[in-house]
């Protein structure tokens, strides 16, 4: 790959040999980590020029937080309950259902529509930060959700997903990408600057967490259709709780992500609620005293970025 000439603005960090993709390189970018195809693609300045709208819904989250959930289930709440458009291979992955915000104006990756040509009412996911966010979503009137989760599943969850993930391929040890994740050093990191962000603001963004979802799916659909200003039943309440089960999701086309697969985005299974995604799994990972470790660093206070 040539060499990265970033602006100002830009910081490139040293290679990562455990990345086996040349191709990406973490920059820094106002003190967050993003990767060389967002400043290749000139992201930020698309990001500057999003125009929101009071319709929007925005979804936002830490990579492997619990953001496919949570998107799924304000579908069915926006669409009445509506599935994913289809079945088989007529279902509309999710990806189109709710673009990413991050990705380049002409995104060819994902291969979804410009979002500046999505119907309303918008669905728009995103795992930038809160101080990233453009100005056009926090001033619009958009609805902003997010969703956190227990930061050992999260960095146990994202190893998973870096190791599958076409353009990442990591190949180093969970012990390895553990002091990569508390460095900040992953992509969108650094996580707990990334989470207290949005916490900050809770009396604008509903914050959800993936145990709440597990747990108690039915009041987290209560009170997002409150949130969101969309009256549900009883009956709409049980219905989108059997829809947003794992075991639904995972024998659906439109959010099971098998299609990466098939395309070759992930390796060894796309499922984006693969076992070792599993609440609690950070267990086979972390000692005891790891964890307490982990833990205690999470809930270090930290100086947010404005």
């Amino acid at each position: 790959m040539s060499t990265l000439h970033p602006p100002d603005e830009w910081e490139t960090l040293p290679a990562d040999a455990t990345y086996e993709k040349a191709l990406l390189r973490h920059c820094r970018y106002r003190n967050t980590v993003l990767t060389n195809l967002h400043l290749e693609f000139g992201c930020p300045q698309h990001w500057a020029q999003f125009v929101g709208r009071p319709t929007d819904v925005v979804v936002a989250s830490f990579p492997q937080s619990g953001g496919s959930w949570l998107q799924e289930l304000v579908w069915r709440l926006v669409t009445g309950g509506q599935s994913s458009a289809g079945s088989g291979a007529s279902a509309v992955p999710q990806q189109h259902r709710f673009p990413l915000l991050d990705a380049p104006p002409e995104n060819t990756f994902m291969a979804t529509v410009p979002l500046e040509e999505v119907a309303d009412p918008r669905m728009i996911r995103t795992h930038l930060p809160y101080h990233l966010l453009p100005s056009g979503v926090l001033s619009s009137g958009a609805k902003l959700l997010y969703v956190s989760r227990d930061p050992r599943d999260v960095c146990v969850s994202y190893y998973h997903f870096s190791r599958r993930f076409g353009p990442h391929l990591y190949s180093g040890s969970f012990t390895e990408f553990r002091d990569s994740f508390t460095r900040g050093e992953v992509t969108y990191g650094p996580y707990r600057e990334h989470v207290r962000g949005y916490q900050r603001h809770a009396a604008t963004v509903l914050c959800i967490t993936y145990e709440q979802l597990q747990t108690e799916r039915a009041a987290v659909v209560r009170r997002v259709a409150e949130f969101l200003e969309r009256p549900v039943t009883d009956r709409q309440v049980d219905e989108i709780v059997r829809q947003t089960s794992t075991d639904v999701m995972r024998a659906d086309p439109g959010s099971n992500y098998h299609h990466w697969e098939q395309a070759g985005t992930v390796a060894g299974g796309g499922d984006a609620f693969e076992q070792e995604d599993a609440a609690g799994n950070w267990r086979k990972y972390f000692t005891e005293e790891e964890s307490e470790t982990f833990l205690k660093w999470a809930s270090e206070e930290v100086a947010l970025p404005s």
